[in-house]
């Protein structure tokens, strides 16, 4: 009997990881750490795969929610392969080197003892055992082209969120099970949009992340374009400077990609652009890479071309943002002690500034609550200083890559696949997709699988 077990703690966006018990292998989906916990807490529940050895590990991509524990995973079950895109192979190697000095820092800051989970030199040696696999391909669970049959063999397809991001296709004895990851149909400045099987999969395990998000009437990727544009213009008319805090993996590159466009076309005066120090790593990889399949666009170099300049908070003290200059600094939430958490007063406490959002906010992140507080309110940024004011315009535009609602439910519902997975998404989102499923499709069979426990294909 095939079995399929959520490895999240809890049915919300979290540690994504998800285990397949195919009989003739063991198959494990993701392996990430919780953006919102600390310690053991963050982690998924990898003590259910100890029984039995793994025999291969899908990285869909690069970012933390899904990539984090894979050291983990890999120093438990050492005969494990791991299969990614090229692009996913450096993205997450940087991030990974970048999860030890956080966790490091965290180790003195916060006092978790049991931090770093990992070292520099683990992860080094453990990247060794990872292989990348070409898009489109068929592979066999040995790491070699499929030419002749197999019990198991999977095929990785673009699935349009960051570069590199892919949902895999197994093939098991006939039977196609078809696991997402985080998705986007739509293209973005730099990347196409999703290219996923429209027919002939069995079993969906598919993400549900903006299900209790409807999509805007009129809503249009162009429109929330011309929004932004026409807020950094009215800043910069001003006098004021405008903080964009951002996800410094994909969301960095993506706005620079369409500031730079726009700046080349006359529509926004700004000449100087700074980003974080580690957006500045993973623009260097996306440059790098300007020719991955994925790609819509290969120029202009975003590090050449656009010469975005580096801030680094640690050389700085009294810092005090120029004039018409823009700032794309991490994160996008605002995590305490991050660039923009760090440097966020500076722009808050003038009424010239704006703060604008360019991705998702969890409501109880230091960005979700600024977002909550009206001008002229307060707000406490971190718990050890004092409230800041909160003068300057904040707005929030949507420039999602994940796919909307009503997108991922046209996507199933085309598909038609006889059993449906609902994961990575918060008890809300995950009932939205339950409910309008039973109404649109009742011979699917939908599931919320309950964490730790197995369900059967």
């Amino acid at each position: 009997m095939a079995t399929f077990t959520n490895l999240t703690r809890a049915n919300e966006i979290g540690a994504n990881s998800y285990a397949l018990d195919l009989g003739d292998a063991r198959l494990v989906l993701d392996a990430g750490m919780h953006p919102k916990l600390d310690g053991q807490a963050s982690l998924p529940n990898l003590e259910m795969l100890d029984a039995t050895p793994v025999d291969a590990l899908f990285l869909t991509h690069a970012h933390h929610d899904h990539s984090g524990a894979v050291p983990l995973l890999m120093e438990r079950h050492p005969d494990a392969r791991v299969f990614l895109t090229e692009p996913t192979y450096y993205l997450a190697d940087r991030l990974l080197h970048n999860s030890v000095n956080v966790m490091k820092s965290q180790r003195e800051e916060l006092g978790i003892p049991e931090y770093p989970f990992y070292t520099h030199p683990q992860v080094a040696a453990l990247t060794r055992r990872w292989q990348a696999c070409r898009l489109g391909d068929r592979w066999t669970l040995d790491g070699h082209p499929s030419r002749l049959p197999d019990p198991v063999t999977f095929t990785l397809h673009s699935a349009g969120h960051i570069l590199g991001s892919a949902a895999v296709e197994i093939d098991h004895r006939g039977r196609r099970i078809l696991y997402t990851g985080d998705i986007n149909f739509a293209d973005q400045t730099l990347l196409r949009g999703a290219e996923l099987p429209t027919s002939g999969i069995d079993t969906l395990i598919i993400e549900t992340t903006r299900g209790v998000q409807p999509n805007p009437e009129g809503y249009s990727r162009q429109d929330v374009r011309n929004r932004l544009l026409q807020a950094l213009n009215q800043v910069h008319d001003a006098g004021g400077s405008s903080l964009l805090p951002i996800f410094a993996m994909g969301k960095t590159q993506e706005l620079l990609a369409l500031l730079h466009e726009a700046r080349q076309r006359g529509e926004i005066p700004h000449d100087t652009f700074f980003i974080g120090g580690l957006g500045r790593s993973f623009t260097e990889i996306y440059d790098r890479l300007a020719d991955a399949p994925d790609r819509l666009a290969r120029k202009p170099s975003l590090t050449e071309d656009i010469r975005p300049q580096v801030l680094d908070w640690r050389t700085l003290r009294d810092f005090r943002p120029k004039r018409n200059h823009l700032y794309l600094l991490p994160s996008g939430m605002m995590t305490t002690r991050t660039t923009s958490n760090r440097f966020a007063s500076s722009f808050l406490n003038r009424e010239e500034n704006g703060v604008f959002f360019v991705g998702y906010c969890d409501p109880e992140s230091p960005a979700g609550r600024l977002r909550a507080t009206p001008r002229g309110g307060k707000l406490q940024l971190n718990p050890d200083e004092p409230e800041t004011p909160v003068r300057a315009r904040v707005e929030h535009f949507d420039f999602t890559s994940h796919a909307t609602r009503e997108v991922i439910l046209d996507y199933i519902l085309r598909l038609g696949p006889r059993q449906c997975f609902l994961v990575h998404g918060d008890a809300p989102a995950l009932a939205w997709f339950q409910t309008e499923l039973s109404r649109s499709a009742p011979a699917m069979k939908v599931v919320i699988p309950p964490p730790g426990q197995p369900v059967d294909l």
